[in-house]
């Protein structure tokens, strides 16, 4: 997963519903916008994105998210004299976060020292990738920000993978696994409603292991892998919880899975 910085600048462009798109984010999770993506051909369908806000103070970033499509060309965003009849590049994005100028937006001003020096935060057009390391911190930092956890960690559980295997006496193991899809769009949206606390349990990783469990969480789902056709379109909300990993095992250890509310249940009768 790559990580790209995108701008925007009131002066060149008035984001007219913006309160609406902040509405929409809460609401959901997240809302959808097509971005221009300057002249860079690089950028992936579930890539990471930040938006920088620059022209007047204030400056800084005020948006996270996802690219949710592969770049495409479509009618100049901007039709003044200069651009008028030209095309543009550009993706969509789902943003995850998006902040309110006027209430409050990560400062420019932190990104000037230690690692963040090592980027430019003022191109002249969107796009531009993220050095992976600061991409890293700027995860970090934008977390401690909002007052939550950075990007959620997690494994796939056993369950939910459907393996194939085959042997070969003698040669060595070959096993082909066929993983289900997983979004770490959507597992973000998720814990960025419920939080990193086990939905079960309560159990919370940083709480207990510190810095190295910070953001660790598993994520269930409801409506189960293997019933999943293709196409479909999940709710990370509606669809989504988070979950420790021993809850996340208990809930298999029947088929079909438990609910959230039989394992709650069968705790309370134990405890």
């Amino acid at each position: 997963m790559a990580t790209y910085l995108f701008t925007w600048n009131p002066a060149r462009w008035d984001w007219t519903y913006l309160q609406d798109s902040i509405a929409e984010v809460k609401e959901n999770g997240y809302c959808s916008e097509r971005w221009s993506c300057g002249v860079t051909k690089k950028i992936r369908t579930d890539d990471r994105a930040f938006l920088m806000k620059l022209g007047e103070e204030p400056r800084g970033i005020v948006a996270s998210g996802w690219i949710a499509s592969d770049i495409y060309e479509d009618k100049h965003w901007n039709q003044d004299k200069e651009a008028k009849g030209k095309t543009a590049l550009y993706v969509d994005l789902d943003w995850d976060t998006l902040l309110d100028p006027d209430i409050g937006i990560f400062p420019r001003a932190w990104l000037d020292s230690g690692i963040y020096a090592k980027m430019r935060w003022e191109p002249q057009a969107s796009g531009i990738r993220i050095l992976d390391d600061v991409a890293e911190q700027l995860e970090k930092d934008w977390a401690k920000f909002l007052n939550r956890s950075a990007i959620i960690k997690e494994m796939p559980l056993a369950e939910e993978i459907d393996t194939t295997k085959t042997y070969t006496e003698g040669v060595t193991r070959q096993v082909t696994v066929n993983v289900y899809e997983r979004s770490a769009e959507a597992r973000t949206i998720c814990v960025n409603c419920y939080g990193p606390n086990c939905s079960i349990c309560g159990f919370n990783f940083e709480k207990v292991y510190g810095e190295i469990g910070e953001g660790f969480i598993h994520v269930h789902h409801l409506k189960p892998l293997a019933e999943v056709g293709k196409g479909y379109e999940l709710n990370p909300i509606r669809d989504l919880r988070p979950v420790c990993p021993n809850c996340h095992a208990m809930l298999h250890q029947r088929k079909p899975a438990y609910s959230i509310e039989e394992l709650k249940a069968i705790i309370k009768r134990v405890v």
